[in-house]
């Protein structure tokens, strides 16, 4: 399913193919912010897309995809990109392009607050862990592998930690600038969160490979968007965390 984005259209200056930009609504906020209506309102997303389209005088398109599909249409040039992913959550069989490194982020863990914290893989044999739809783990890839814990799969970080109060999950995966805007909307008093222990992960934007020309625009125009501290900004914005 695929929706139109209500922004930036062009003057007569700006060329007529749109980007085609995909943001899931499986992206947590405030990366993506839906309204009523489930389009596109606010959030990461909109801001660094919204500019880099300005930038190369284009309109956006958006595309409302599930997770599991962004990777077909950026292969068979149904769109042109799409943020937040790491060239390690993707296939190898996939050859897509990447644009410089946006930002780095640290995954978290949320449990119950009287539980023990989660310090290595031991502390998450037979646990029953939330998770987000179409998400790649790598590090805990091996547990659910092994089926020596469980992945519960959620379409959002609130249904997950609803589950999670109500017991029906050991713990929950998420991220510091999601589970940071989580704590600005929600009570979290009962709920405590421990880091995994990886390293941060570094995120990208995934780019269609059959587009050189605009793959090339797109990454000089991240890059000095980078330079210039304009997704370092974004972040500060949506950056409201206790943890």
């Amino acid at each position: 399913m695929w929706k139109w984005g209500v922004l930036l259209w062009p003057c007569l200056t700006w060329s007529v193919e749109p980007l085609r930009a995909v943001v899931s609504q499986t992206n947590t906020a405030p990366y993506a912010i839906f309204d009523q209506h489930n389009q596109l309102a606010g959030g990461v997303a909109k801001e660094l897309l919204d500019t880099l389209a300005a930038r190369l005088k284009k309109p956006v398109l958006y595309l409302d995809l599930p997770r599991g599909r962004v990777v077909e249409w950026l292969v068979t040039d149904q769109a042109d990109i799409s943020c937040f992913l790491n060239p390690e959550w993707v296939p190898a069989t996939y050859k897509l392009n990447w644009t410089p490194v946006l930002f780095h982020t640290r995954q978290y863990i949320v449990r119950r607050i009287e539980n023990s914290p989660v310090r290595s893989h031991q502390d998450l044999v037979r646990k029953r862990i939330g998770t987000t739809r179409g998400f790649s783990y790598p590090e805990l890839q091996p547990l659910f592998d092994s089926q020596t814990a469980v992945r519960d799969d959620a379409e959002s970080l609130e249904k997950n930690i609803q589950r999670l109060e109500q017991g029906r999950l050991d713990l929950v995966m998420t991220v510091d600038l999601s589970y940071g805007h989580y704590q600005q909307q929600f009570d979290t008093s009962k709920l405590a969160v421990d880091p995994l222990w990886a390293e941060p992960a570094a995120v990208y934007c995934a780019l269609n490979p059959k587009n050189t020309l605009l793959v090339q625009q797109i990454q000089q125009q991240l890059g000095l968007m980078q330079q210039q501290g304009v997704m370092k900004k974004a972040l500060q914005r949506w950056k409201h965390s206790s943890i």
